[in-house]
């Protein structure tokens, strides 16, 4: 079933949203009657669907990639530099 086919009480949301599956599978199953695997495969589509978008989304790479590897180099270089150049 999908998020909009039902309605999830209030207790199973805030479960999902601070990551305790667990304990929103057991109240989905109290508050439902599902079985445990219904349950958890509903808690877990749930859990994808509210997903925040920059957990959904994780970065490319690209730029920010580009500047933490020079940046990271740099500080190598540096102790490098540091210990054998003395």
């Amino acid at each position: 079933m999908e998020e909009k086919d039902r309605h999830y009480p209030a207790a199973v949301l805030e479960a999902v949203d601070a990551g305790r599956k667990i304990d929103a599978i057991k109240l989905l199953r109290e508050e439902s009657g599902l079985g445990l695997k219904e349950a958890k495969q509903e808690i877990d589509q749930l859990a994808i669907i509210r997903r925040p978008q920059s957990r959904a989304m994780p970065e490319q790479g690209g730029a920010g990639a580009i500047v933490t590897i020079l940046l990271v180099g740099a500080g190598l270089f540096a102790v490098y530099w540091f210990v054998f150049a003395n």
